[in-house]
């Protein structure tokens, strides 16, 4: 497994920090890295499966992968990120207990119990905004001046994002826009049989135009953009519990194992107690 270094990412030996954007996120191998690690989903959608536990991604959305974790991308879609890392044995120039707001952030948005927080599109587009602003400075002096600027945008990155998560429950529920609506219903849904018609009828969504959108979001039908959530949660729980597979499989919303098994094999080219011998392989390798 790749082990990513700080030498790769971080502009200078003066730097704490680095902010980027990634477009077109590619389905990456596992890897973990020598930082901490905070990602914004600026568009598009994929799946982000850290340490085995499967999360569904899309614009908005943000999460924390700290240095101790693996990670990778699965079945993206147009998904562009934008990353912002921090140095484990470096300290901001100006900015004195960050790490009060980081730990806000770490601890609200830990899987597998988190909270579904996407930040409004106007702070989606302030944030990147923000990012052009740090980006744009990338060849200037690293001097007082280009650190207390740039580190002041780092505040304010975070900050949003801590406003974003004071929005729990309801009230950040009450100001998603149709799509995400119909994003969270599948995160929490995918295992029913989903009435389509019904739900854009509760998101406010014309058939025809939630069918547009999950081609573009996702690059895939609504049904097989849910079997794919099927699939991968499928193989979550494999990976990291010892349920039986017929108990996955009812977990999942399939009739039983022998159904699994076979949408399974063609999805990942092995059945699921292959995945399952392959992961407890790894585990004590």
């Amino acid at each position: 497994m790749e082990i990513k270094q700080p030498e790769d990412f971080f502009l200078s030996q003066a730097h704490a920090f680095c902010l980027f954007m990634l477009n077109n996120q590619e389905v990456a191998d596992v890897h973990g890295h020598d930082f901490d690690e905070l990602v914004i989903v600026r568009g598009g959608s994929g799946f982000h499966i850290i340490n085995d536990q499967v999360e569904l991604v899309y614009a908005g959305d943000f999460f924390f992968v700290s240095a101790n974790d693996t990670h990778y991308y699965e079945s993206t879609n147009n998904l562009s990120l934008i990353n912002l890392l921090f140095h484990k044995d470096r300290h901001f120039s100006f900015i004195h207990n960050i790490d009060v707001l980081l730990d806000v952030v770490r601890e609200s948005i830990r899987p597998p119990s988190r909270e579904f927080l996407s930040l409004t599109e106007s702070e989606l587009d302030k944030i990147v905004l923000l990012t052009d602003g740090v980006t744009a400075r990338r060849d200037d002096p690293f001097d007082a001046i280009y650190f207390s600027t740039t580190e002041a945008v780092i505040l304010e990155i975070i900050s949003l994002l801590c406003r974003c998560i004071a929005r729990k429950g309801e009230r950040n529920r009450s100001i998603e826009n149709s799509g995400q609506k119909i994003i969270n219903y599948v995160r929490q849904n995918y295992a029913k049989n989903i009435n389509w018609s019904n739900l854009c009828d509760e998101c406010g969504m014309a058939k025809r135009t939630m069918f547009r959108f999950f081609k573009q979001i996702t690059g895939t039908t609504p049904e097989k953009f849910q079997q794919i959530c099927c699939l991968l949660k499928a193989q979550e729980l494999l990976r990291t519990t010892d349920w039986p597979i017929r108990d996955v499989a009812l977990f999942c919303g399939y009739v039983n194992a022998s159904r699994l098994t076979d949408v399974y094999k063609k999805r990942f080219s092995r059945t699921p107690t292959q995945e399952r011998h392959l992961s407890f392989s790894i585990a004590e390798s």
